[in-house]
This record gives structure tokens, C-alpha cells and sequence, in this order.
């Protein structure tokens, strides 16, 4: 007798993942043993019936199948050389509202004796399904029908799996749907004996839990993409390596089957904007809803590049069943280069990632020069007015996503008059440039001499200040706020700021308050007991910023009771005509320990001196004359700033004004520059014009600093054995201070 023994299906169905795609897979092991004896018989008898569900989704989607746990065939003598076949006893049920497809594979397509010496291929060795019904002699297969003809499938592996595979389907919910599958034999007389096995088969059933056949992906990390404004990807420092990107994706598919080491990044291809994204093996993460993998992609590789601003489409697709899934803009190209110019007024940063930023900030000059002053010589230099140049400053440091900076970026002073113009006293540049001043009266004349040119101000970076005062004030106007003194020169009253010992900036956002309309600040404590001390005032436009010490001391006796002080004051001056004036935001900055990085400004020019430059190690004013003439002994040089000592701290000197005072020496005085602002501010000669024999002086640039930051340089211009780069590609044209930020290195960044 002659007996087909058991063939064998084992299977599993294996957790549901998506809300919107997931695969099932179930293991079957096929194990066809053929048995040859002198009398045979035909007979089908089936090994019990199992069922799988896969886990519910959070969506509610499930997917369950029954199958047959194995098919045994007997074979007589009738059933030699023709076709045996069984149902492989497949039903479905799926809640899917678009249905599911159901898929076979295997990773080998021979059943083998299991001493490996004989052997019975698969009868469809092609990639597509052929029409037939019977098997070739001595071979083995799958069939499937549809509609009333039968079709011999190829068995695909897991990396070819395609449509040709497809053994069921459905466009909408079922309940127990039958699915048309039948494994096949054929049994030749020249077959040797033995037991013959397959390797493990595999069900892969794909199911949308989506109304819709799109299919999403369901997240990507790491979306914004820093690109140089070239388009070239980031360079890494110090290391000098390009970086490529790495994306983390999640896609709504079911876990694989752990036997057959699904998934992996053999089953998709990914392209971001058109540049492939190459899969991290042993990335996936697997979870009841969703895959999640990570791939990196190559930038740099981009034909045409992108560019910053840009966005890039994600499509991903599944190589075994042809879905696609994509979101579109769903990839940022973002500038890694941040750059401030000179606004005079302060400027937020919101860091765009978590990276490494090298932050690169540069002071401004002192005031330009006018024709007339750039063509006058004196002993031969032609330097007359020169002003300081900025300093340069650099650190690194990493900042979180969303993190917030304030920026402030140095605007240079102002120019001197010319001999003979109209007076006025020449404006520091904002952010602490120090105040120039007129030239006196000729004795005998009703012109003026020479003026000083102001100071550059300083570019700094600093924490964003949360706490505003603007809500405490009480208003000059007619709101109801409970002060209401319109004919009262000051603006507001108020508020009680209690500060900690230091030095401040208050940055005092005002409207509707022209510069004709603003006489000044009252700077106070103690409710207005006690004045502050080193109070320095500068308005752009609607900015107001002013500079002030509090030391501490006396100790504050008129607050109201429990009140522990300072109950510091800045208020307004404002001609009483205008009624329209408010302050919408009032921010006190601690300059002594806020700073984060400070380039200082250059100072402005005079007659007999080229201001002196900032953020370096020499930032003196530079004497142009000869010591021989007989006015030296009355010119005055004052120093710089130099790291933590100078005249004030974080704004530079003013030269004192002089009104329309007669100098004390019968010969023409040249104005006075102001100082450069810096961490320190520069020198400034402050002496009265009306007791001062002084005929003209220099003024010094302010000093630069980096705080918590890593790889940092300060320097100067023209500093001994320091580049001179930062002057020829950082320092714009119009010689205000500058503030740029470039991402140098990032989690999201893979080195080459």
C-alpha cells in the first residue's frame, strides 16, 4: 500500500499594528511525507482546525483567520501520476472597512527527504501565476481560482512577494470568508521513498483600517533638515566631516513573523524629495499600531540641491505589496546660518533644533568719517576722524529646540560735524556706544571746531528675560489704572522692581513718543529716595534703553511696610503736550552676569586720535600727532576696555557736552569721541569744558567676553597673530555690528 503521510500546516498570526495599514502573519509549515508499501489506498483527512487573532489596534481594527493545522494525503494505485489536492481550509474575518489581501510565501520552494538526497520542486518556477490545473509529474504547488478557472501561484520568498501571490482578498468587512486555496502533489512511480518536508510557509495579510485606500505615514522625527545657505549640509566641529541626515519614521503596519526576521530593510524603499534614505538595520521598533525604523539620507547627493526654506515630500514604499505611504512637506529644509543685522532694536532667536550653535558676533564702529573729514591730514596722517573698528567674539554652545536668546546687535555712532557745520553732539550707536561732542566755539568766531564722532555700540547674545513690568506701571493717560496725572512730566510711576546688586539695562518698548517729545529718565530707589548711580540713557526710535549700577547701599528706609526693596524706578520724562505716549513693555537685564557673549565696539574718532578698536588686546585710542607739539601736554587718550575692567560697565563713556561754553584756553578745542560699548565700556575724556584746558582727546573701544560657551576666541582688529577674516567676511559693509549663528553639529546629524 502506498501512503501520502502528513502534510502539515503550523501558523500564527502575529500582532495588529496600524490604524491605518497592518500585515498579519502566520507561519505554515508545510511537511509533505511520502511513503511507499506494496498495497496503497486514497484518502484525505485533515489534522484540526486553528484559529489566530491578531491583537486589537487602538483604532478597534482586528483581523482574525481559521486554517487547517494539516492536510494529510493517502495515495493508492489509482493516484499515481495525476494531481492530489486538499483545501488548505482558509477563512477570514476582518473589521476592515476597505477589506484585506492575503498573501503566501515561502523562503524555499523544494520539498526535501530529510537526509537531503531527494527532492520535489515547486511546479511554478516563474514570477507570475499560470492558469492550469493539473502538476507537472513528480512536483508540487499552490492553486487559488478565481472565478471558475484555477491558477498555480509562484512562491514567492518575503523579498519578492508581489500580487502574483495574492491567494485572497476582499473589498470591505467579511465574516468567515472562504478563501479559494488548495495544496497540490503529484505523484510519479520513479518516486523515491522517504519523507519529504518543506520549509515554513508564510500567510501575510494586509488589512486598511482607514475609510480610504490612502495610506499615510503615521510620523517622522527629526523633520527639519539644516542646510548651509549653498545647500550643502552641515560640517561638523571641529572634525571638518559632512553630516547626512537621519529621519526616525513610524508607518502603520503589523509585526512580522519573528521566524522569517520581519521586517527588515529589505521590504521598503524611502526617498526623501527624490535623495534615497538608507535604512538602519535592526532599527525596527514594533508596537501594536505601528514599525518604527530609522534611515539616513545623503543631502549633498541632491540634483538640483535643495535650499533653505524648501520642503520635501517622504514617500515609502513597501517592496512585497506595492503600498505606498507618503506625507507631503513633510521634511524642512531649514538655514543652519542665523543672521542679525543691525536693527537698533533687540531681536529674538528661537533655535529652530537642539544643536550645537557657534555664535560668531562682531561690535560696531565708531562713526564714519564725512568727506571733509576723510580728506584733512594731520602730521601727515591721513587718519583724521578714523573711528574704532568692532571687536570679534566666538563661542559654541547647544541650545534646546524652541529655546529662546535675545540678540542685541551694536549700531555705530554717530559722525562728527564738520568744522564750521551746524553743532550737535554726535549719538553713541546703540547697544552702549558712548555719546560724541561738539567742538567749542573758535574764540573771536561764530563757528565750531572739529566735533568727536560716538561710539560703536556692543552685539551681545543673552537668556530672554520672561518677567516684564509693563503691567505694573501706572500710566501719565487717561486709562484707568489708578494714576492719573496728565499735566505730570513723567510718564509713569513705577514700577517697584526689586533687584538683586548689579548692573542693569532697562529696555523700555514705548509708542507714540517721538525723540522731540522725550526730555530724559528719573533712575530711582527707595520710592524714589535714593538715585541710582552710572545712569547712561540711549532712545532708538521706539526703544528706550537705559544703563544703570545698583550697589545696594544705603539700605532703602522709606518702603511700605514687608516691602524688602530695592523698589527701583525708571520713569519717563515726556513733554506734557503729548497725552498719546505709553510704554507697552519694560525688561530689566543683569549685564553682569546675563551675557552670554559680548563683541565690543569700536570708538569714535577725533581729530587728533583714531579711536580706539574693540574685543582686542589693544583697544586704545591711537595718537596720530607728534609729541612734539606744543598743545600735547592739554590732549587726553583714556583707555579701553580691556576683559573686566573699563569705564562703565556694558556701555561706553560720553564725552561731556559742552553748550555754548568758551574753553578756558584762548585757542580752538577740538570735540571729544565717545567710547565704545562692550562687556566693559571704553574710556572717554569727561572733564567740563568750562574748567578743562583739554584741546582735544581720544576715546578707547569696549572689551569682549564669552561665558559658558566652549571653543571661544576674542579678538580685536589687527590683534598679533589673530585672523583677520572675521573683518573680510563677517563685517557687513555698512560697519554696524553683526550677530551669526551656525549649527556645527546636531543629534539628528550622522558623520560621514
Amino acid at each position: 500500500m502506498r501512503r501520502m503521510n502528513k502534510n502539515r500546516i503550523n501558523g500564527r498570526v502575529l500582532r495588529l499594528f496600524a490604524p491605518i495599514m497592518m500585515l498579519l502573519i502566520v507561519v505554515l509549515t508545510l511537511g509533505v511525507v511520502l511513503i511507499v508499501q506494496s498495497n496503497t489506498y486514497a484518502v484525505v483527512t485533515y489534522g484540526g482546525q486553528e484559529t489566530k487573532s491578531t491583537e486589537t489596534a487602538t483604532s478597534g481594527a482586528y483581523f482574525t483567520m481559521a486554517y487547517q493545522k494539516a492536510v494529510n494525503f493517502g495515495i493508492d494505485n489509482t493516484s499515481f501520476n495525476q494531481t492530489l489536492r486538499a483545501d488548505a481550509g482558509v477563512h477570514v474575518t476582518t473589521n476592515s472597512p476597505t477589506g484585506y489581501k492575503l498573501y503566501i510565501t515561502g523562503a524555499d520552494n523544494k520539498l526535501k527527504t530529510s537526509d537531503g538526497l531527494h527532492e520535489i520542486p515547486y511546479n511554478n518556477l516563474t514570477t507570475n501565476q499560470i492558469q492550469k490545473s493539473n502538476l507537472d509529474r513528480n512536483s508540487w504547488g499552490i492553486f487559488v481560482k478565481k472565478g471558475s478557472q484555477d491558477y498555480l501561484i509562484p512562491l514567492c520568498t518575503i523579498a519578492t512577494l508581489s500580487e502574483s501571490c495574492l491567494i485572497s482578498e476582499n473589498n470591505g468587512p467579511v465574516t468567515n470568508k472562504h478563501a479559494s486555496v488548495e495544496f497540490a502533489a503529484h505523484v510519479g512511480t520513479d518516486l523515491p521513498t522517504g519523507s519529504y518536508h518543506s520549509v515554513p510557509l508564510v500567510y501575510s495579510a494586509v488589512i486598511n483600517t482607514n475609510s480610504t485606500a490612502e495610506f499615510p505615514i503615521r510620523s517622522i522625527k527629526n523633520t527639519k533638515v539644516p542646510l548651509m545657505p549653498n545647500g550643502e549640509t552641515v560640517t561638523k566641529k571641529p572634525s571638518n566631516l559632512k553630516l547626512r541626515h537621519l529621519f526616525e519614521i513610524e508607518v502603520p503596519l503589523l509585526e512580522f513573523d519573528q521566524t522569517m526576521t520581519r521586517p527588515d530593510q529589505s521590504m521598503y524603499t524611502i526617498s526623501v524629495g527624490g535623495v534615497d534614505c538608507e535604512i538602519i538595520a535592526n532599527s525596527f521598533v514594533k508596537n501594536k499600531d505601528g514599525v518604527t525604523f530609522k534611515c539616513v539620507s545623503d543631502f549633498n547627493t541632491a540634483n538640483p540641491k535643495f535650499t533653505p526654506g524648501q520642503k520635501a515630500e517622504v514617500v515609502i514604499t513597501t517592496k512585497p505589496y506595492g503600498y505606498t505611504f507618503s506625507k507631503q512637506n513633510a521634511v524642512e529644509f531649514i538655514n543652519a546660518v542665523t543672521t542679525f543685522n543691525y536693527t537698533g532694536t533687540p531681536q529674538e532667536m528661537i533655535f529652530p533644533i537642539s544643536a550645537s550653535y557657534m555664535i560668531e558676533a562682531m561690535g560696531a564702529n565708531g562713526g564714519d568719517r564725512t568727506p571733509l573729514q576723510a580728506s584733512q591730514t594731520w602730521y601727515g596722517s591721513n587718519e583724521v576722524m578714523m573711528p574704532g573698528i568692532g571687536g570679534y567674539a566666538k563661542g559654541t554652545r547647544s541650545f534646546n529646540e524652541n529655546e529662546k536668546v535675545m540678540v542685541f546687535v551694536g549700531g555705530k555712532g554717530q559722525s562728527a560735524h564738520d568744522r564750521g557745520a551746524a553743532p550737535y553732539d554726535a549719538k553713541g550707536g546703540f547697544n552702549g556706544g558712548g555719546n560724541g561732542s561738539s567742538g567749542l566755539l573758535v574764540p573771536g568766531t561764530n563757528i565750531y571746531s572739529w566735533g568727536g564722532a560716538g561710539g560703536g555700540g556692543s552685539s551681545d547674545i543673552r537668556p530672554y528675560e520672561i518677567d516684564d513690568y509693563a503691567q505694573f506701571i501706572h500710566h501719565r493717560d487717561k486709562r484707568t489704572d489708578g494714576w492719573r496725572d496728565p499735566s505730570s512730566i513723567f510718564l509713569n510711576d513705577g514700577p517697584w522692581a526689586n533687584l538683586i546688586r548689579g548692573t542693569y539695562q532697562a529696555v523700555i518698548k514705548t509708542v507714540n513718543l517721538p525723540d522731540s517729545d522725550f526730555e530724559g529718565v528719573s533712575a530711582y530707589y527707595d520710592l524714589g529716595n535714593a538715585n541710582l548711580s552710572d545712569v547712561y540713557t540711549q532712545k532708538f526710535g521706539d526703544y528706550i534703553l537705559v544703563y544703570f549700577a545698583y550697589a545696594g547701599t544705603p539700605a532703602a528706609t522709606h518702603l511700605e511696610a514687608g516691602n524688602p526693596g530695592p523698589a527701583i524706578e525708571i520713569r519717563l520724562k515726556v513733554k506734557t503736550t503729548n497725552q498719546a505716549a505709553d510704554i507697552t513693555s519694560m525688561k530689566f537685564y543683569n549685564m553682569s552676569i546675563n551675557r552670554l557673549i559680548v563683541a565690543g565696539g569700536g570708538a569714535g574718532g577725533s581729530y587728533i586720535a583714531k579711536g580706539g578698536n574693540g574685543g582686542g588686546a589693544d583697544t586704545n585710542p591711537k595718537y596720530l600727532g607728534s609729541t612734539s607739539d606744543p598743545n600735547f601736554s592739554n590732549f587726553r587718550f583714556p583707555e579701553g576696555g580691556i576683559g573686566y575692567r573699563g569705564c562703565f560697565f556694558a556701555y561706553g563713556a560720553s564725552a561731556p557736552s559742552h553748550g555754548a561754553i568758551y574753553p578756558r584756553v584762548p585757542v580752538e578745542s577740538a570735540g571729544r569721541p565717545g567710547a565704545g560699548g562692550g562687556w566693559f565700556g571704553g574710556c572717554a575724556e569727561q572733564s567740563d569744558y568750562s574748567t578743562s584746558p583739554v584741546l582735544g582727546a581720544g576715546a578707547g573701544g569696549g572689551s569682549g567676553l564669552v561665558r559658558q560657551m566652549s571653543s571661544f576666541e576674542i579678538s580685536g582688529y589687527g590683534d598679533a597673530g589673530k585672523s583677520q577674516e572675521p573683518w573680510n567676511t563677517l563685517q557687513p559693509s555698512d560697519k554696524n555690528g553683526i550677530v551669526r549663528m551656525t549649527i556645527v553639529d546636531y543629534e539628528a546629524g550622522v558623520s560621514y
